[in-house]
This record gives C-alpha cells, sequence and structure tokens, in this order.
C-alpha cells in the first residue's frame, strides 16, 4: 500500500513537471507571436528562437519558474493527499473501537435525535440501530429521567458545565430497568458553535445490584446484632423477675401451707414455667434462624429419654382424664447418637400441643425403626391424638412461626403459636422431615422421621433375671396402654394377657387358677380401681384361689388417695406413662428379686437442715431486690453467711474491708457489670495473690455467654431461673474441702467408709439410671485425669496440675468421695501457690483414695443390681 502511494506520488510529481513545461512553450509561443505581430519585419520563428542571449536567458528563467511552480504545486498536491488518507485510516480506527467498546456510544444533533449508535448502545437499550437512529432518549426511559437529561443538555449549551456525568434508568423493551451512568459532550464547529452531543453510556445494573446486596446484607447484620441484642436484654429482663418468681414459690411451698394455698402456688408456679418456656421457644427460634443453633451427638437412652420427657406433661395430661403412654418397638436400640436437649423438646412440644387440643381420649408417642444395621437407624416418631383436628386447608400453617389453625384456636387453648414452628426447625437442623396428618374431630398424628448413627459403646441400663415362666395380667381401660404394657413384659420372656374390664380381669384370673396356671403378677390401673364400686385389689387379696402380687399403675393426679391401698394390697408402685425400666424394677421388686425399691418420685433439692456452713462467708452481687431477696433466704436455709451488694463497684468495696470464700455475681448491673467486675477482681490477685471462686448468675442464656464469663475469670456459670440444686452443686464444686471441713455430718465413724451411700442416691434423687450413668462416665474419664495430674507433677507444671487437680475434684465432689475430693483439693492448692513440696507423696494419697472409691462404687452399683 505504501509503496503504491510512492508511485502514484512520483507519478504525479512528473505530471506536473510536464504541465510546467508546457505551460512555459505555451508562454513562448505566445509571447513570439505578440513580438512578432508588434515588428512587422521580423519572423515568428526568429522571434520563437530568440538568437540574443538575453532572449534565451529570459525564456529559460521563465521556463524555470514554470518548472519549480509545477513541482510546488504538485508537492502541495500530494501533502493533501496524505493527510487525507490518514484522517480516513484514523477515523476508520475510531470508528472500528466506538463499534467494539463495551460501552454504548452515541451522537445526537441539538434537540437530541440519534446521529449515530454503536452496537452497545443497541445492546444496553434493547433497542435496534435502526430504530435508535430515528429516535431520542424518550424511546428508553421515562419523564423523570428525560427530564434529568434535558436539563443536562440545556446546562451544557449555555456554558453552565462543559460536560456533565448522570446516572439514568432505561427502560426495556420488555419493561425491565437497567441502571447506566451516561456521558455528555458538546462538539464544535471550527467556529466554535455547537454543532452534536457525544458521550458515553455505562451499563452499572449489576454493580447496582451488587452495592445493593451488599447494603441489604449490612443491613440484615445490624438488625441481626440488634435483634440478638433486644432477644439477649428481653431474656435478661424477664428471666430476672422469673428468677425470683419461681425460687421464692419453692421456697413457700416448703414451708407449712394448707393444702389450697399449696395448691394455688402450683397453678403459679406453672404459670411461671409456662412463661418461661415461651422465652425459651423465642431464644430457640431466634437461634435457628441466625444458624448459630449448635447439636450435640452424644449418646441418648431413648427410651428414658422420652419416658423422663412425657412425665413433665404427664400432670396436665391426667388432670383432663387423658391416657399418656409411649411406645418404643423392640427393635429400635437402646442408645443412638443424637442431641438429647433437642429431641426431648420436639417431642415436649408435640406431645405437649397434643394434649393441650385433646378435650378425651389418649396421646400416645410411639417409635419405630424404619431401616435399621448394626451402625445406623432411620426412627419414625409420632405422636397420636384424639383431639379436635385440623382442616386440610390448615394444616400448612401449623408450622409457621406465630400461628394455628385459626384464630379461634389461640382464643380458647392459648399459645403463641411458636412451638411447632421451633420442632419443625430443629427435626430439619438434626436432618429429618416433619408431617401431620389430622381432620376435624378425628385427631392428629404428628410424625417426623431422623437417621441416628447407633451407640455401640453403651450397654443397656436393666438387664433382668431369667423371667420366662412369669404370668402377667395387665389390666387397664385403654387399649394402647395395654398393648404397649403387654408388649414390654413379653419382650422379658413374661406371658402376658391384658383386660380393660375389672369384670372380664376377675374372670380371666379364675380361670387360670382352676387350671393351674395362676398369674404371678396383676398390673392395674388405679383409675381404673377407683371408678370401680368393688375393688380389684381387694379381691384378689380376699380370693384365697387368686394369689398374684399386684403392681399398681398411677397418674400424678392420683397419688394423694393411693397410699392407704398401695400399703394393704400393692407389693409396688409404677408411674404413668410408664417407663420400661420402671415397670422391669416393679416387676423384679413384687418376684421378690430385688431387694431395693427406688422412689420413682421426683423430690425437691434441699441439703441437709443440719448442715451448718457459718463459718463460710458469701458475697452476693445482685441489683434486683427481689433476687436479692430470693438468694439470701435460700443461702440463709443453707447455712452460709451472706453480705448482699448492688453492683460491682460495691463489690471492689467489700473485698477491701472484709475476706469471702466466694463470690454470687450477677452479669448486668448498673455502673459496673459482673465482667467487669470479675476482672478487677482477678487484676486485683494477680497483684496480690489469692483467688476467690465466682459464680456468675445471669439471665443471658444465647450462645457463648458461657464462655464470656469464664474469659473474664469466673470459675462457674448458673443461668436464671436458678435451680437451687444446681447453684448448690456449683458451691460444692468449688469449695468441697471447706464444706466437709464445716459439715461434721458429711464425716463418717468408719475411715474404711468412703461415702454415705444412701445420701448418695439421694444426691441423684432416687434416680437409679442417672445414677449409673454418671458411675459409667466417672469409670470412664477418671483415669486419664489421674495421668493429667501425674504428666503436670512430672513436669512441675502449676497451671496444669491446678487445672487438672480441680476437674478431678469436681467430678469427685459429685459422689461425695470427701476423702478423694480432700486429697484433689491440696494438690489444687499446690497448684496455685506452685509449691511442690510433698506433691509426690499427696499424689499417691489421691491415687490410692481414688482407686479405692472407685471399687467401692462399682461393688455398690454391683449390689444393686442383684
Amino acid at each position: 500500500m505504501t509503496n503504491k502511494i510512492k508511485k502514484h506520488s512520483t507519478g504525479l510529481m512528473d505530471r506536473m513537471v510536464f504541465i510546467g513545461c508546457g505551460l512555459a512553450a505555451i508562454y513562448w509561443i505566445l509571447e513570439s507571436l505578440m513580438t512578432t505581430l508588434q515588428n512587422e519585419g521580423t519572423s515568428f520563428l526568429y522571434n520563437f528562437i530568440g538568437y540574443s542571449a538575453d532572449e534565451i536567458f529570459a525564456r529559460l528563467l521563465v521556463f524555470c519558474f514554470f518548472l519549480i511552480f509545477g513541482s510546488h504545486a504538485q508537492y502541495t498536491i500530494n501533502q493533501r493527499r496524505k493527510l487525507d488518507e490518514a484522517l480516513v485510516k484514523s477515523e476508520e480506527k475510531y470508528r472500528t473501537i466506538i463499534e467494539n467498546i463495551e460501552d454504548g456510544y452515541y451522537e445526537a444533533d441539538l434537540e437530541g435525535f440519534f446521529s449515530f449508535v454503536n452496537d452497545s448502545m443497541s445492546r444496553i437499550t434493547g433497542y435496534s440501530k435502526e430504530k435508535l437512529r430515528t429516535a431520542d432518549f424518550r424511546l428508553f426511559t421515562d419523564d423523570n429521567n428525560f427530564i434529568k437529561l434535558n436539563d443536562t443538555f440545556k446546562n451544557i449549551l449555555q456554558n453552565v458545565i462543559d460536560t456533565a456525568l448522570i446516572d439514568l434508568t432505561f427502560i426495556k423493551p420488555e419493561g425491565t430497568e437497567s441502571f447506566v451512568e451516561a456521558s455528555v459532550y458538546l462538539k464544535k464547529d471550527s467556529r466554535g458553535r455547537a454543532k452534536e452531543f457525544r458521550g458515553l453510556i455505562r451499563d452499572v445494573t449489576r454493580r447496582r445490584q451488587t452495592e445493593a446486596l451488599k447494603q441489604e446484607k449490612a443491613a440484615a447484620e445490624a438488625a441481626s446484632r440488634a435483634k440478638s441484642e433486644f432477644l439477649a436484654n428481653m431474656s435478661h429482663e424477664i428471666r430476672t423477675p422469673l428468677n425470683s418468681i419461681i425460687g421464692l414459690i419453692e421456697l413457700m411451698s416448703d414451708s407449712n401451707l394448707d393444702a389450697e394455698q399449696k395448691e394455688d402456688l402450683d397453678v403459679v408456679l406453672s404459670a411461671a414455667y409456662a412463661l418461661l418456656s415461651i422465652i425459651n421457644d423465642i431464644l430457640d427460634f431466634s437461634k435457628i434462624e441466625a444458624g448459630r443453633l449448635e447439636l450435640e451427638n452424644i449418646a441418648v437412652n431413648l427410651r428414658n429419654m422420652i419416658g423422663d420427657s412425657l412425665k413433665i406433661i404427664a400432670k396436665n395430661a391426667h388432670e383432663k382424664g387423658l391416657e399418656l403412654a409411649y411406645r418404643v418397638a423392640p427393635d429400635v436400640p437402646d442408645y443412638i447418637l443424637g442431641d438429647s436437649a433437642r429431641l426431648r423438646q420436639v417431642l415436649l412440644n408435640l406431645a405437649g400441643n397434643a394434649v393441650k387440643f385433646t378435650e378425651k381420649g389418649e396421646v400416645i408417642v410411639s417409635v419405630e425403626a424404619a431401616m435399621f444395621t448394626e451402625t445406623k437407624v432411620d426412627l419414625v416418631f409420632s405422636v397420636i391424638d384424639t383431639g379436635i383436628g385440623i382442616a386440610e386447608d390448615k394444616l400448612d400453617k401449623v408450622f409457621s412461626p406465630f400461628e394455628q389453625a385459626d384464630s379461634g384456636t389461640s382464643r380458647r387453648f392459648g399459645g403463641t403459636g411458636l412451638g411447632l414452628a421451633v420442632s419443625a426447625r430443629l427435626v430439619e437442623l438434626m436432618g429429618g422431615t416433619i408431617r401431620l396428618e389430622s381432620a376435624p374431630g378425628k385427631g392428629s398424628n404428628f410424625y417426623f422421621s431422623i437417621s441416628f448413627d447407633v451407640s455401640t459403646d453403651e450397654k443397656p441400663d436393666f438387664q433382668s433375671n431369667d423371667l420366662s415362666g412369669v404370668r402377667a395380667l395387665v389390666v387397664d381401660d385403654n387399649a394402647s396402654s395395654c398393648n404397649i404394657i403387654t408388649e414390654m413384659l413379653e419382650s422379658w420372656n413374661i406371658s402376658a394377657k391384658s383386660s380393660l374390664l375389672t369384670g372380664e380381669a376377675k374372670k380371666i384370673l379364675i380361670d387360670a387358677a382352676n387350671h393351674g396356671e395362676p398369674f404371678d403378677i396383676v398390673i392395674i390401673d388405679f383409675d381404673l380401681v377407683n371408678s370401680e364400686k368393688s375393688s380389684l385389689p381387694e379381691w384378689i387379696k380376699r380370693d384365697d384361689m387368686v394369689s398374684a402380687n399386684i403392681i399398681m399403675m398411677l397418674t400424678s393426679s392420683c397419688h394423694r388417695n393411693c397410699k392407704d391401698l398401695l400399703d394393704s394390697y400393692a407389693k409396688t408402685r409404677i408411674n404413668k406413662p410408664v417407663m420400661p425400666s420402671d415397670l422391669l424394677d416393679a416387676v423384679m421388686i413384687a418376684l421378690d428379686l430385688k431387694k431395693i425399691e427406688f422412689g420413682t418420685e421426683k423430690k425437691a433439692f434441699y441439703p441437709d437442715p443440719q448442715v451448718s456452713h457459718v463459718l463460710l462467708h458469701f458475697l452476693v452481687a445482685e441489683d434486683t431486690p427481689f433476687n436479692q431477696k430470693f438468694i439470701h433466704r435460700l443461702l440463709d436455709r443453707w447455712g452460709f453467711n451472706a453480705d448482699i451488694v448492688e453492683n460491682g463497684y460495691e463489690v471492689l468495696e467489700a473485698l477491701k474491708k472484709k475476706s469471702y470464700d466466694l463470690l454470687l455475681m450477677d452479669i448486668q448491673m448498673p455502673e459496673m457489670d459482673g465482667l467487669e467486675a470479675a476482672r478487677a477482681v482477678r487484676k486485683i490477685e494477680k497483684e496480690k495473690g489469692g483467688h476467690i471462686p465466682i459464680i456468675a448468675m445471669t439471665a443471658h442464656t444465647m450462645k457463648g455467654d458461657r464462655e464470656l464469663c469464664i474469659n473474664a475469670g469466673m470459675d462457674d456459670y448458673v443461668s436464671k431461673p436458678i435451680s437451687s440444686e444446681i447453684l448448690y452443686q456449683a458451691i460444692k464444686a468449688l469449695l468441697p474441702g471447706r464444706l466437709s471441713e464445716t459439715n461434721p455430718s458429711y464425716k463418717k465413724a468408719e475411715k474404711d467408709v468412703i461415702f454415705d451411700k444412701e445420701r448418695l442416691l439421694e444426691i441423684f434423687d432416687n434416680d437409679w439410671n442417672f445414677f449409673k450413668e454418671s458411675v459409667d462416665m466417672f469409670q470412664a474419664d477418671y483415669p486419664d485425669m489421674i495421668v493429667a495430674v501425674k504428666n503436670a507433677l512430672k513436669e512441675s507444671n502449676s497451671n496444669a496440675l491446678r487445672r487438672s487437680a480441680h476437674a478431678l475434684k469436681g467430678i469427685l465432689g459429685n459422689f461425695q468421695a470427701e476423702s478423694a475430693v480432700e486429697a484433689a483439693y491440696h494438690l489444687e492448692q499446690m497448684g496455685t501457690n506452685g509449691d511442690f513440696c510433698e506433691a509426690e507423696n499427696k499424689f499417691r494419697q489421691l491415687e490410692y483414695v481414688v482407686d479405692k472409691f472407685s471399687k467401692e462404687l462399682s461393688g455398690f452399683v454391683e449390689d444393686i443390681k442383684v
């Protein structure tokens, strides 16, 4: 291309030289012709040739002039041609760039109509280039955006501004909106007059959406933080008075009150716990929504867990005359791995809901295995009731938060409508699904399925003797209850029959005696006995031919009326809903195969009233007057001497004046809160030495609250409403040696007796399963803890010694192993003081005492099994 241009330029240059020569020749001819005409004596040829030197020189000069003129003209033409070619190339390059950029490019006349647009402009607006070239911005903007753009054009034309960058909203043909940034520039001609508008348009829709999402995320996070703070404060503000209400009611219930007063207090206590349940549901729902609820994965005794759970709502069911029972299929494993607390919460919500909406009939909880391997089991939980039922068009609402099947339901039965929503979310978190089948007047069936790992490390909590050949009769007017109890008995190889009526039961007993196959046990529902004029237990004891041991099944509503009947006719009793472990214990006792009968009723916790702790001085930091009263009365009942202060500053002032054995610290207090006060106490101790145990008492139960307390320097954490037993055990764990020194009743006359067995069972509320489980945990954990103490001594690590000895001391304190606790306490103090003198002797003493205690504990457990 360049070579062609050069050749073309050379040809033109030669041509202009020839033209110059031609012009010189024409001038020469014309000049010769004019001279010939003026001088008649000369010829044209003579004048043309010009023989004189002057003439020849003049003509050569003219020729040179024309030659130079032609050459210059040719050069000028060539330069102009090169500039034109460069301009064409530049325009082509410019157009190529404009057509290929991502941003839209436009050129518009002074009235705003497009004269040129690129492909990107067509893509951004959604209109073809042909359509755009006959339109202005009104084609794809609304009135507000066009007015904004038109005002910008006017400001530029009036020299108010030179260029502008504005935000616009485009509306595409299909109606969707896109956000753009548009630049506007005024192009002028050579005289400075306005010629046209030009500019770029950039689609920023995605960026705007990203920014909007970021803003929404920030707003959501801020709202979540605000909600969490609100819930934490709400929890504190509600739990604080509830703590006093529940605590003071429990204290008053233990005083001398008549039956009517105690009944009134039970109503108040029930209302307080109902309010506490609502608070827990709200907090759990908030945790689930925020994704902060974590599940445990521990061994769960499914049968006992369900039985213990249903006993919580048994009173309400029995007061309404409902039959409450549960069935776990025989092929369901005893232990699974899961979150016991959350599974219990789901079952309690569903069963409690069923009891609330059922006026007569029964509520039955069942568990079956849909799929079972050695390591996995898919369980289906069902809660079936004979209640009011739910219409089909309302089924989807029941699992929505704060909703019930209809507004009349909430007015009639009460409730927030949050329990089922929490249950559904918990089931989903555990990897399961929940469903509902119901019809008005025909009851409801809530069922959910979850896959669990099977715990192979746990052994059954109870093992029966060989019960084959034992015959039992179950008498209960509820068919479901009869079938469930009969199935339990048959799983232990007991030959069992059932009857729904006492008259039928008498006939069965007589026929069995006549055939020489009398029943060894008769299990009778106490409610059925009360409804009959002729008492079946009395008839059995009176009839010489029928001699069977009687086990009475009691509901929570008949305890006060059954004592005389039990003493006269029944060998033992069990509470409904019947737990397999309770039933087996009752059978063994009825057959004289078990020496000890454990009480089946949970007793309120109160330490031995003879215990005297007056030598121990506690400091209580609590700003709420009614909580101050409750804590002071509770500590006074236990024999502790307590001083009360209202905030963290008063704590520090009190510690300057007097030494205390333990500090009970509320978290949320005015002026200086509990966390700040605990840090200040630990800072002082770091400078001056010493250590006062601190127990946090807080209504904050959100995730991380316990860690905040421990990180602030506190030793333990008790949530409000405060359980008196939990608080006492926390105090005991922190001051085990001190308690034993001030409590002579804990010391035994015989040195070989390591623990008081009767008192040990009382500590575990006479709950054999709980006690056995705790013993198993202790036997599994304490060897590693002994090794940790030994390693700390070997490495002379005082911090490790203090921590390991403290941990061992805590677990031993749960079993009242006072001599072992004292040995661990001495090692803990050595770790605290960094004094390793006599540490080896103390460790050998600890090792010996703990080993002896472990053997005695195991022997005690084995004796109970016999």
